[in-house]
């Protein structure tokens, strides 16, 4: 169990911390540290820093809080990676970093909106609560996502790009969820636009990702030319698509220097795939029949708990598919990737509104998802917020 910054995913060091004075009594200076995380010049007041002497005694601690030798006011706690201010008493608690990844229109914000949902009743059946951390995350996560799908039943916006100074989520969403078996956590959800994705920049904007505890990358499966061919006339056409999943997922994995520490591939609107059963194909037929498949069954909110048996199968399924459906090179990609090393990874089928919108509408059935939950409790499980049965 570690503690995170919630903004560049750096673990936060036992031996050394920072403080940064926010009083606006101070001058204000470029920090060429935090710009480097940033898409503009960031200005912030004075800085202090604390790090163990190499000599220090058994008793030594880092300081409990400092004031600013210039105003006097008390310094807030920032992070010496990144150097943004840390959230109050962020030190006590335990964090789950997830970064989402894909290209264009694969349904990651969907699927944020959706799963956050999941998450609250999860929480209930845990005996805990999970509510919004800041004020960020409760405005971004209600008129961003809650709002425009649960209240005027419809789709979101696309991601606009980090590049924007408009771009919310260049704020991470932060939720706390209480105490579990005892330990206090929070998890931390960072979106990433398609669009970067598809075009990242150079800097250390994106370097949190090689840091994320899990990274979900969605594969949009009517990408797949032969797959939107076989679907025609069953579901409504889709609308823009995004940029080549193997593009993307090569751009992810150079970022992370292809030593992300968890990635989960994720087949998103898999309600797509699920109507390939009316297809008369021989292909696709014999598989997408088999109702006791795991592709099928969605057990995951029946427990708390991850189950570890039903995650593998899946798992094994979705690469079977992935193959017939024409993408093995996402599958070689983290099996065999370019340093010989084999990427911890976990396969996923995911439906975050159960039917294909019309057009910017919802279905007229409402929201049914599907599987939503099983790459957050995957992910939650590997970091030892709940057990593994």
């Amino acid at each position: 169990m570690t503690t995170k910054c919630p903004y560049c995913f750096a673990t936060i060091d036992a031996d050394s911390a920072a403080w940064v004075c926010n009083s606006g009594l101070c001058e204000a200076a470029e920090d060429l540290v935090a710009s480097q995380f940033s898409f503009e010049p960031v200005y912030v007041g004075p800085m202090l820093q604390q790090q163990r002497p190499p000599d220090a005694p058994r008793s030594w601690s880092l300081a409990d809080g400092v004031c600013c030798r210039s105003c006097g006011h008390p310094m807030q706690e920032a992070c010496v990676n990144c150097h943004r201010t840390l959230p109050p008493n962020w030190r006590q608690t335990n964090t789950v970093c997830i970064s989402m990844s894909g290209a264009r229109t694969t349904g990651k914000s969907l699927y944020v909106a959706v799963v956050v949902q999941q998450l609250r009743a999860w929480a209930q059946q845990v005996g805990t609560a999970m509510m919004p951390a800041d004020e960020n995350t409760q405005q971004n996560y209600k008129e961003i996502y809650e709002d425009p799908l649960y209240a005027e039943r419809g789709l979101m916006q696309m991601t606009p790009s980090a590049k924007t100074g408009t771009s919310y989520q260049r704020e991470p969403l932060i939720f706390s969820l209480g105490r579990v078996q005892g330990v206090p956590w929070h998890l931390v959800i960072r979106d990433v636009a398609g669009e970067d994705m598809e075009n990242p920049p150079q800097g250390d904007q994106f370097s949190f990702l090689a840091h994320a505890d899990a990274i979900f990358f969605m594969f949009d499966p009517l990408t797949v030319k032969n797959v939107r061919d076989r679907l025609i006339d069953l579901i409504p056409a889709p609308g823009m698509l995004g940029g080549e999943p193997i593009s993307v997922l090569a751009n992810l994995l150079r970022l992370t220097e292809y030593r992300p520490q968890s990635l989960a591939i994720i087949l998103s609107k898999f309600d797509a795939v699920q109507a390939l059963k009316d297809v008369d194909d021989a292909d696709f037929s014999p598989i997408m029949s088999n109702s006791g498949a795991a592709l099928f069954r969605d057990p995951s909110r029946l427990s708390p708990q991850y189950d570890q048996n039903d995650g593998a199968l899946l798992s094994e399924e979705v690469r079977s598919l992935l193959f017939r459906l024409g993408a093995q090179d996402i599958v070689s990609s983290v099996e065999n990737s370019a340093t010989g090393q084999p990427i911890p990874h976990r396969f996923f089928a995911v439906s975050a509104l159960g039917e294909s919108p019309e057009g910017e509408e919802l279905s007229e059935r409402g929201i049914v998802p599907f599987r939503c939950l099983d790459p957050m409790k995957w992910a939650m499980s590997n970091q030892g917020v709940l057990p593994v049965r």
